[in-house]
């Protein structure tokens, strides 16, 4: 009687058990690390478009700075700026801009003192005055929309600025900044140089 070895049968079953497992385990790993690999991109591609957003500048002036001046009639270190203005537009491919002083917050730098003149934090809320000039009556600045900053820096508050006890006006020769905070988006700067004043109103380049 011839008894037949059914070892080497079960061998290659147990083997082939063995690799499918292997096969299973690899798949579901190489799963994992694809899908690990597909969140990173996709955050690393949030991450930049963030930064692109915060990077760019999306408020624009849409003219020149329109300064007036106060004692131009007489000597040159009399003279003091007093108020300006100008005028705000959104740059193309942006979102809306919020101009409320909530959202958004304005400071100003001089040679001698430096405070913020619109936010919710500041003391008296007169200093920079924002209105639509064709908006749609509320204050996000939309692609079209243009608005109107003024800066009256007679109703600026010592207890805003710092230090309090020096002159806050911006005088002929001398150096100013402005800066609008929005809450996403780059900085808007704006810094001139005062030259001689010999009349009530200039236009600052």
């Amino acid at each position: 009687m011839i008894l037949m070895d059914t070892r080497r049968g079960m061998t290659g079953l147990e083997t082939a058990i063995i690799l499918v497992a292997f096969v299973i385990t690899a798949a579901t790993f190489a799963f994992v690390v694809l899908n690990m690999g597909f969140l990173t991109a996709e955050k690393a591609q949030s991450v930049i478009s963030a930064g692109m957003t915060e990077a760019s500048s999306s408020l624009l002036m849409d003219s020149g700075l329109i300064a007036q001046f106060d004692n131009v009639t007489g000597s040159q270190q009399y003279v003091y700026l007093k108020k300006m203005t100008f005028y705000l537009k959104l740059s193309q491919g942006h979102e809306p801009i919020d101009l409320s002083s909530d959202k958004l917050v304005a400071t100003y730098t001089n040679e001698r003192s430096h405070g913020a003149i619109y936010s919710t934090a500041v003391a008296n809320e007169t200093v920079m005055t924002i209105r639509g000039i064709n908006s749609d009556g509320d204050q996000l600045l939309k692609v079209g929309e243009k608005f109107r900053v003024t800066i009256d820096f007679t109703a600026m508050a010592s207890a805003d600025m710092d230090p309090c006890d020096v002159d806050l006006y911006a005088r002929p020769y001398e150096s100013f900044r402005v800066e609008l905070r929005p809450a996403t988006g780059a900085v808007l700067a704006i810094e001139r140089q005062i030259p001689a004043v010999y009349t009530t109103v200039m236009v600052i380049d």
